[in-house]
């Protein structure tokens, strides 16, 4: 699985690597902040 991923990513461009790591970070971040305020 792990492997089929990097494999995958070190197909992709840069930029794409990047739209794609924001997409993520921001995906990941959404759930987080959203138990952060539901804590309070």
């Amino acid at each position: 699985m792990e492997v089929l991923m990097m494999k995958c990513v070190s197909s992709i461009p840069l930029r794409g690597l990047q739209k794609f790591i924001n997409y993520v970070f921001k995906f990941i971040q959404l759930p987080f902040a959203m138990s952060l305020l539901f804590m309070h």
